[in-house]
């Protein structure tokens, strides 16, 4: 969800996509990603929330695609800057508002929030997106394959009482809408790296510190511990069990990695983040 109009899945799951779909349909799929054996939900989700917001960043900006031009110090910087702006942004909500309902606020805001069973388009994974300029669109058939995950043995203990998925994705993407109706002062969208191609400079917006600042936002709302990133394993392995197992393995590798170890940059050089 760099861009406005940016959905909860398609940058995260996109390389399980096909995973999750039969065969036209989106209806999930009993079969997953070639020799991955499922873990059990509730070992899934006891993992994941245990993780604290920083044991999310190499998870997060593998997603972006600029990745590559930062460091870890980098990274972790920007990690904390986007945890500080979602919950600033959050906590300005509540006291203007008068709430910290996600869905009040939503329509305080002006927005128009709609569930419906699942997206029009038969070739995406979408649990939940903000349309331009002022629609929220939330898919049921997630919420319910959710729901349904949350009453196996195990997994509310792990997730806590305050694990709502309904609320936790309505506020991701009223975060979305905030970007847009601040584009000129929220952090998210004025802050730039620059990118350099040797003499040339181009300052580029990172689409992973909407993504970021939406989950703090997220977190502050409803009052969760951990990140609401742990939707991402819980929807997906609501549909295929097998892809989101994967998608924990991912998660859990990141922890094991050596932090120290030398980034690739990619091509060209990159200065200092500047604002």
């Amino acid at each position: 969800m760099g861009s406005p109009n940016g959905r909860w899945t398609d940058a995260i799951i996109r390389s399980v996509k096909e995973t999750l779909f039969g065969d036209a349909e989106f209806s999930g799929s009993d079969k997953g990603p070639a020799n991955v054996v499922a873990s059990p939900i509730e070992e899934v989700m006891r993992d994941i929330c245990a993780l604290g917001w920083d044991d999310w960043r190499d998870y997060a900006f593998a997603r972006e695609p600029l990745n590559g031009r930062l460091d870890d110090a980098q990274r972790a910087e920007l990690m904390e800057r986007a945890r500080i702006c979602g919950e600033d942004w959050a906590q300005r909500c509540e006291r203007d508002f008068h709430s910290s309902s996600p869905l009040e606020i939503a329509e305080k805001l002006g927005a128009t929030v709609t569930f419906a069973e699942k997206p029009h388009g038969q070739d995406r994974v979408t649990f939940a997106e903000f349309t331009e300029p002022d629609e929220i669109y939330v898919y049921t058939d997630a919420l319910d394959k959710a729901e349904a995950l949350l009453d196996t043995p195990g997994v509310r203990e792990a997730t806590g009482p305050k694990m709502r998925p309904q609320e936790l994705l309505i506020a991701h993407e009223v975060f979305h809408l905030i970007e847009l109706q601040n584009a000129r002062e929220i952090w998210t969208q004025t802050h730039r790296i620059d990118i350099r191609f040797g003499p040339f400079r181009n300052p580029s917006r990172l689409s992973v510190l909407g993504e970021l600042a939406a989950m703090s936002f997220a977190r502050t709302l409803t009052g969760i511990d951990y990140s609401p990133y742990v939707l991402d394993v819980l929807l997906t392995y609501a549909y295929s069990p097998a892809a989101g197992t994967t998608l924990y393995n991912e998660v859990m590798g990141y922890q094991r990695q050596d932090r120290n170890a030398p980034q690739d940059k990619g091509d060209g050089d990159m200065a200092a983040p500047t604002v």
